[in-house]
């Protein structure tokens, strides 16, 4: 549960911020650097709850940090000094942090962002529908009979061809 904070702890935290924010980006434990400024996790989320600028700040630095944190599992993998399975211990702590951290860019699911769009097709289908009714209410031309009759030439040629 946050609490509030005074103004002169509230002063004290804006003045350790830039090195707060800091060592949090650079894969520092909070509790660490809160430990050793002298501040609880308490008065972090008061100040946090109080000043909406510094939460976006807090938020930007908790997504670099798992790029640190993932680099120092790399760097865990690679060291051969390291007992094996301490060195695979550590790495996967590592990893995990980095995708609690940054889940967009170190998670294991793929996250998918589908945007639904709704379309109103009642003009569609009514324009349809008039020139459905339109083209089965048009009138029938009747052709009036030819004067006289083709030349049994060009009857022949038609009869053939049908």
């Amino acid at each position: 549960m946050t609490t509030r904070i005074g103004p002169d702890t509230a002063a004290r935290i804006a003045r350790a911020w830039p090195e707060l924010i800091g060592a949090f980006a650079d894969g520092a434990l909070v509790r660490d650097t809160l430990n050793n400024l002298g501040l609880t996790r308490n008065m972090l989320r008061a100040y946090l709850v109080a000043n909406p600028q510094a939460r976006i700040e807090w938020d930007a630095a908790r997504e670099q940090s798992a790029d640190a944190l993932f680099e120092d599992a790399l760097e865990t993998a690679y060291n051969p000094s390291l007992d094996p399975t301490h060195a695979r211990m550590r790495a996967d702590v590592l990893k995990w942090a980095a995708r609690i951290r940054n889940p967009k860019l170190y998670g294991d699911k793929a996250q998918l962002d589908v945007n639904v769009r709704t379309v109103d097709l009642t003009r569609i289908i009514e324009s349809a529908n008039a020139r459905l009714h339109a083209a089965q209410s048009m009138r029938t031309i009747e052709h009036a009979p030819l004067e006289h009759e083709p030349v049994p030439a060009a009857r022949a040629a038609l009869s053939d061809l049908l």
